[in-house]
């Protein structure tokens, strides 16, 4: 039976405050209009571009808000469904959720950390649409979305690099607590509508879809066999690092 270790998310207050932050700036502009009518504001010519300003800066602040929230929820609910299908995982894994991890001046959050007698496991979940293309060696990738005939062109962070970074400081972690441990990552690719022309090396794992996480989680094996103790021992390790991350 699997042990699942879940740690707070940051993401949700964020979202919790982006959520408070989109009514206020919903209202707000409609009470401004409101008051600009039945308080005859339009009469003044100054208070008048004030609160036209106003209104236009609260639609504004709202649309990027929108913006940032959407990503947010977006990557929650890969991570939601990360969560379920890997507490299915046969064996006896150590599973820590949404994991803070910070050593020296490196700091990040690991979306799910599996310890195995098959050895220790980074998965970063990405739930993104439509084309992503780039290379292990890129600092960004390049999303393409295609709606209506439009194609809308972003950049996000090289995730590969991204879990390095991650693998770096959970190494560190248990190297100064006196641990030598391999530590492999793989990307898992949540959403159903996403098209993969990457530019990868040998050992950067890769998995569309949930069936492939889990056929690969299940034929993963580095040939180094983790006792019981031990994994307790890096499990430990790690939660009592998380305490001061």
């Amino acid at each position: 039976m699997n042990k699942i270790i879940r740690c707070k998310n940051t993401n949700n207050k964020r979202i919790i405050v982006l959520i408070i932050l989109q009514v206020f700036l919903g209202v707000a502009p409609i009470l401004l209009l409101i008051s600009f009518v039945f308080f005859k504001l339009y009469e003044m010519k100054l208070t008048a571009i004030i609160v036209i300003a106003l209104i236009f800066l609260c639609n504004a602040a709202y649309v990027i808000l929108a913006r940032r929230y959407n990503v947010l929820n977006s990557g929650r609910r890969g991570e939601k469904q990360l969560y379920n299908s890997v507490r299915h995982l046969e064996g006896n894994n150590i599973i820590f959720c949404n994991l803070p991890i910070r050593y020296k001046r490196g700091r990040s959050e690991v979306d799910m950390l599996i310890i195995s007698h098959k050895g220790v496991l980074i998965v970063e979940v990405k739930n993104h649409s439509g084309t992503i293309q780039g290379s292990w060696k890129s600092e960004k990738w390049e999303q393409r979305k295609h709606y209506r005939n439009k194609t809308t062109t972003f950049e996000i962070e090289n995730p590969i690099k991204q879990m390095r970074r991650q693998r770096d400081i959970v190494k560190s972690i248990l190297n100064a607590a006196g641990e030598d441990v391999w530590i492999d990552t793989v990307l898992y690719f949540s959403g159903n509508n996403v098209k993969l022309r990457l530019d990868l090396r040998e050992n950067d794992y890769v998995c569309l879809g949930s069936r492939e996480l889990m056929q690969f989680l299940e034929n993963y094996d580095r040939n180094r066999t983790l006792t019981r103790s031990q994994m307790e021992k890096y499990a430990k390790i790690l939660d009592d690092a998380r305490e001061n991350a």
